[in-house]
């Protein structure tokens, strides 16, 4: 009887150990091959809806372990959408010394040329870029694919909407010169900085940075979300609630760190 109740329970250690490790393999080649493909559109509500219909997007990350051959389906994505603006939050780049011989900028540029938005395209750098020798590499790309590129710098595509891009590391002065009227955007890759800048005359702050930790698993996601995202993750907030100003952070599109999506996939976000 004894050794009855042994084999049994050898047996089902040994079915519980396989189960495991089946679902494990299943779960990771979802993070792998699945999720990372599973683009969504995001579209929350804002206090001050824009007066044009736009798109955000940010962190695509080409490299290893983003193809730079998504480009192409992103593109067609986005254009879907019939955005009259877009705007690309920074992290084009994954590790730019590494993966620069891997990257055609002829063919990258020529596909952000596809992307049709009638009020322009602008873009912010993000840390990515500005390391290893990236920042001219891609402001070089960003023009060429009709995007403007910001540095600390104010532009108004139309009158009665106002953008602000700051550099990676800027102090943020630069706000002191948003307009009181209007629409306006602050496009800032790492979204802990709202908790310094001025955002007195902005009315929504877009960011990514943060890719919402890719992993969604408990403990875990706090510890390897990257600083300048770890207070504001993903999604909007509401900065303080006597002043208009609200925050959106992207979860991102490619992947930096580990090849893997877990309950947090890619997003376009569209507001309107």
């Amino acid at each position: 009887m004894d050794q009855n109740r042994a084999d049994w329970a050898a047996r089902l250690f040994l079915g519980a150990a396989a189960g495991a490790a089946v679902a494990g393999a299943a779960v990771g080649w979802y993070a792998a091959k699945v999720e990372p493909r599973q683009l969504a559109i995001s579209r929350p509500e804002l206090c001050r809806r824009p007066p044009v219909k736009t798109l955000f997007f940010s962190d695509v990350h080409f490299g290893p372990m983003y193809s730079p051959e998504f480009l192409e389906p992103l593109v067609d994505a986005i254009n879907a959408e019939g955005p009259e603006l877009v705007l690309f939050g920074g992290d084009f780049f994954a590790k730019f010394a590494r993966d620069a011989h891997m990257l055609d900028f002829s063919w990258l540029a020529g596909q952000l040329q596809r992307i049709e938005a009638p009020l322009g395209k602008y873009a912010v750098w993000g840390n990515h870029d500005v390391r290893q020798g990236a920042a001219p590499f891609y402001r070089m790309l960003m023009e060429h694919g009709g995007f403007v590129p910001l540095w600390d710098k104010i532009v108004q595509p139309a009158p009665g909407i106002t953008i602000c891009g700051l550099a990676p590391y800027s102090d943020g002065r630069v706000l002191r010169d948003m307009p009181a009227e209007g629409w306006r955007v602050c496009l800032c890759h790492m979204p802990d900085k709202a908790r310094y800048l001025d955002l007195s005359q902005v009315d929504v702050m877009l960011s990514g940075h943060s890719h919402a930790g890719q992993l969604q698993v408990p403990v875990l996601t706090k510890m390897i979300l990257p600083p300048g995202g770890k207070m504001f993750p993903k999604g909007l907030y509401r900065l303080q609630p006597d002043r208009p100003a609200q925050l959106f952070v992207s979860r991102g599109i490619g992947m930096s760190g580990v090849p893997f999506r877990l309950l947090t996939p890619p997003e376009l976000v569209v507001l309107d």
